[in-house]
């Protein structure tokens, strides 16, 4: 999982407008597989809303309003998400990338 921050973090970085939506979709489909496996609570909805950015991400013409709406929510939901982490190494990191996907509080 650490890559997968890693490389989620250096596309928010470095402007998510500049990460492909191609690369996106890869990057987001690697997150589904992950929380798929994952047990707290919040994981299968995280999971499933990331699926639908996956597809929005793998459209002929993504559209750029539906995928900032969905990753607003998505930011959302990891944010409420790290509230219940029990693990400290990664709360910091999954804060981050909250914030970085629009949360309002990333508590």
């Amino acid at each position: 999982m650490p890559q997968r921050f890693t490389a989620t973090e250096n596309a928010f970085e470095k402007g998510i407008e500049n990460t492909s939506a191609k690369q996106g979709a890869k990057l987001t489909g690697e997150w589904v597989e992950e929380l798929r496996k994952a047990d707290f609570p919040g994981a299968k909805g995280l999971a499933s809303e990331l699926e639908k950015l996956e597809k929005l991400l793998g459209a002929d013409q993504p559209d750029g309003q539906k995928i900032k709406d969905l990753l607003d929510k998505i930011g959302e939901g990891t944010a409420k998400a790290v509230e219940r982490a029990e693990d400290e190494k990664i709360v910091e990191k999954v804060r981050g990338l909250a914030q970085a996907m629009g949360a309002k509080t990333a508590a």
